[in-house]
């Protein structure tokens, strides 16, 4: 890659909905996530495959993915990968220059390099370990949200004979908008060789990921709302942690949270945020966003920041 690493520190925050859907199941039911005070969630590893996902489908390679849709572990992904490329094998140094050249979730995400024998070969990749550029938290539900169970029948029966089909029950959540929180550090990034490219594919790949995901019955229904990506001055060592702490959402009409259904029930507010961003201007290059024309703002855009157009 002859592209430098990331210019500067970034920070963002995406936020998007799913309506009678199952966001992330837990291991257990497959009911959603859900804290001990009743807060809905989703692990960053599930925004994390919809954005692999994404990424794929626009002729990426990625390093966590199947081969010809069969599961494998990191020892034959790669050994396919060098395959394709007509080498046999590599090790240290040289073994991480070709994953991280190649594979954009390894810049991103970074990788603990796993490898177990394979054909004879057991990789030793230096280093072993590779923290990710760019971190991201656990999303969480930003209001009051309802989780309802689902029941069905199918056609067939369970048996295979004549009768009735089997009943069905799946789990969602009424309406839910999600918002998660990311970082990508200019330090880590000299290390796994995320270039400021990497970083604007990140946000159209976020962007454009949850919709594209939705091809199973319960993420279907999922639509990107909200993109505020903040980039912040070169050399400076700073960042606010969790942008969602400053976004906040108002009732717009007499439903409980709970009731909401779309961004009709609600509006909102980024003036917290806005005040924040101008308290620490000195820090901040520029604000960039994309937003969904079903949301409602309690007041407009600050003409400074950019938008993304990524639709």
């Amino acid at each position: 890659m002859s592209q430098e690493t990331l210019s500067s520190r970034r920070e963002l925050f995406f936020a998007y909905d799913i309506k009678m859907g199952n966001p992330n199941g837990d291991p257990d039911e497959n009911r959603p996530r859900v804290l001990p005070d009743g807060t809905y969630y989703v692990t960053d590893v599930r925004l994390k495959r919809f954005i692999r996902d994404y990424f794929k489908s626009q002729g990426n390679h990625i390093l966590v993915d199947t081969i010809e849709s069969k599961t494998t572990n990191l020892t034959g992904r790669v050994a396919h990968y060098l395959n394709s490329i007509d080498k046999s094998k590599a090790d240290g140094k040289e073994l991480v220059t070709i994953l991280l050249e190649n594979f954009i979730d390894a810049r991103l995400f970074g990788s603990s390099f796993a490898f177990k024998p394979h054909e004879k070969w057991e990789p030793k990749p230096v280093p072993k370990t590779l923290t990710g550029a760019f971190q991201l938290n656990h999303g969480e539900v930003m209001h009051d949200a309802e989780s309802v169970d689902i029941h069905g029948t199918t056609t067939f029966s369970s048996t295979g004979g004549e009768g009735q089909g089997t009943f069905t029950t799946y789990f969602a959540l009424r309406y839910a908008l999600i918002g998660f929180n990311g970082v990508a550090n200019e330090h880590s990034a000299e290390l796994s060789r995320l270039t400021d490219q990497d970083y604007d594919a990140l946000l159209k790949a976020m962007w454009k990921s949850v919709r594209s995901s939705g091809n199973t019955r319960t993420k279907v229904g999922q639509v990107p709302r909200l993109l505020i990506s903040i980039a912040y001055n070169k050399d400076v060592e700073f960042q606010f942690g969790n942008l969602s702490d400053y976004i906040k959402l108002i009732p717009a009409n007499e439903k409980e949270e709970k009731a909401w259904s779309s961004p009709e029930d609600y509006t909102v507010d980024l003036s917290l945020l806005k005040k924040r961003l101008s308290t620490y201007s000195n820090k901040i290059d520029s604000v960039s966003y994309e937003i969904s024309p079903d949301v409602k703002l309690k007041d407009e855009i600050p003409s400074e920041w950019k938008g993304l157009k990524i639709d």
